[in-house]
C-alpha cells in the first residue's frame, strides 16, 4: 500500500467538499448523500492508495497506476455480502458489469493517477478501472471490463 486508509469500514464517509468524481449506489449500507456515496478526490483517496505497473493495452506501454482497490471501496460502502456484480458507467455512458467473482479474484484498481499525475477527463480520468492485465495470465476479458472516465458504480 502506498498510502494507508484513513477512512475504514464502519467509519462515517464525509460529504464531498470538492467536485464529485464518483458516485456509488445500489445495494450499499453506508451512504453520505441521499442513499448514495458521493466521492470527491480527497475523500476517495482516503480509502487508501495502492500502485501497480501494467502494460496498458491501449497506450501500448508500461504505466504505473495509483488508486483505490475496488474491493476496499466496496467494504467501506458496506456492500451487500450477496452482491452479484458492480455495474460501472463512464461519462460517455459506456457501461459494463464486473462480476463479483472478478472483484474477489483480482486487485481491481479505481485509478486516480497515471505515472504519478492525476488524470484529466481528456486523459481518461479523473478515475478509471484498471486490472493487473499482465500480472495474471488468467485475466482474459479485463480489457472489456476496463472503464475510463468512470462516473458511477451501481452495486447489485
Amino acid at each position: 500500500m502506498v498510502v494507508p486508509a484513513s477512512i475504514n469500514p464502519g467509519d462515517e464517509i464525509p460529504t464531498p467538499s470538492g467536485e464529485v468524481i464518483l458516485i456509488v449506489s445500489g445495494d450499499i449500507a453506508a451512504t453520505n448523500v441521499s442513499g448514495t456515496i458521493e466521492f470527491d478526490m480527497n475523500t476517495l483517496e482516503k480509502l487508501g492508495l495502492v500502485s501497480y505497473e501494467v502494460s496498458d493495452p491501449w497506450l501500448q506501454e508500461k504505466v504505473t497506476y495509483t488508486g483505490v482497490l475496488l474491493s476496499d471501496l466496496l467494504e467501506v460502502a458496506n456492500a451487500s455480502a450477496t452482491l452479484t456484480d458492480v455495474f460501472a458507467t463512464a461519462l460517455d455512458d459506456y457501461a459494463i458489469s464486473i462480476p463479483a467473482s472478478e472483484i474477489e479474484a483480482w486487485p481491481i484498481l479505481i485509478a486516480t493517477q497515471s505515472n504519478g499525475a492525476y488524470m484529466s477527463i481528456e486523459n481518461n480520468g479523473p478515475t478509471r478501472i484498471i486490472f493487473p492485465y499482465d500480472r495474471h495470465d488468467d485475466i482474459t476479458d479485463a480489457r472489456n471490463m476496463s472503464v475510463w472516465n468512470l462516473e458511477s458504480l451501481d452495486v447489485r
